[in-house]
């Protein structure tokens, strides 16, 4: 029987962290636990969960899907002399005005996260992006690994939906993990809110960047698959080679 753990992680100075091992794989498989983690951002990282993140978890990687622009303004959060590996593969730039980016391009136009979502991974270089960090997933000697981006909740969303794809776990736990995503929103919001932190461009983003609901990911797994046949044949369009998925399976799924 496999060993079972705790899938909520909770640090106090790194929002939304959790285990995506567990899930059952359509072969009747098992996704190995505490081989690959999700998150947000470590920016505020405190001594105590770095040990965790060190000591008890082994956390041998980390690989941050935020921008440049982020990373500079908000920092790693990691000491100097840390034994993890840092990566830093920008899923989105915003290297022009940010403000003027977040307003005019991106959400304005949708009225759901689902429609932004499809958007952006349909984008050469966000897939191209995501196979990248499909690689670096699939490479056994980055394990144990934590991705994350800002909030933990939309770039990390995506990029955990492809990877868990990619493992053979059904379509409906795809969208639980995605899900797991929402209860942390509306804390993070407030937290962000009481400290000042919340950017301008922020503030202004409609209510439902703020939610992580099943529909998202229902709507952009089904538009994927109707337009490139499979989650499969999408990562192989955005250059993805033949070996990928086996590769992870065999680091992965137990």
């Amino acid at each position: 029987m496999s060993e079972k753990y705790d899938r909520h992680l909770r640090l106090k100075t790194v929002t939304n962290f959790r285990d995506i091992g567990g899930y059952k794989t359509q072969q009747g498989r098992t996704v190995a636990w505490r081989k690959v983690f999700r998150s947000g951002e470590f920016s505020r990282l405190n001594p105590d969960d770095y040990r965790r993140l060190t000591e008890e978890l082994k956390l041998a990687t980390i690989l941050d899907l935020r921008s440049d622009s982020e990373v500079k303004r908000a920092g790693t959060g990691l000491p100097d002399d840390t034994n993890i590996k840092y990566h830093n593969l920008s899923f989105m730039t915003d290297d022009d005005d940010r403000t003027t980016k977040v307003e005019a391009r991106i959400y304005k136009p949708f009225t759901n996260m689902g429609d932004f979502y499809l958007q952006i991974v349909t984008n050469k270089g966000f897939g191209e992006k995501i196979v990248q960090a499909l690689e670096m997933v699939a490479e056994p000697q980055n394990h144990p690994l934590a991705f994350n981006c800002a909030i933990g909740k939309d770039r990390t969303g995506i990029l955990a939906a492809m990877l868990l794809s990619s493992l053979g776990v059904a379509e409906q736990d795809i969208v639980e993990d995605y899900s797991l995503s929402d209860p942390y929103m509306t804390v993070l919001k407030q937290e962000l809110e009481s400290r000042g932190d919340i950017p301008d461009d922020v503030k202004k983003m409609p209510d439902f960047f703020w939610r992580a609901v099943p529909e998202t990911m229902t709507f952009l797994l089904s538009a994927l698959r109707q337009e490139y046949g499979s989650i499969a044949d999408y990562l192989k369009n955005m250059g993805a080679d033949g070996s990928l998925e086996q590769r992870l399976e065999k680091v992965l799924v137990v």
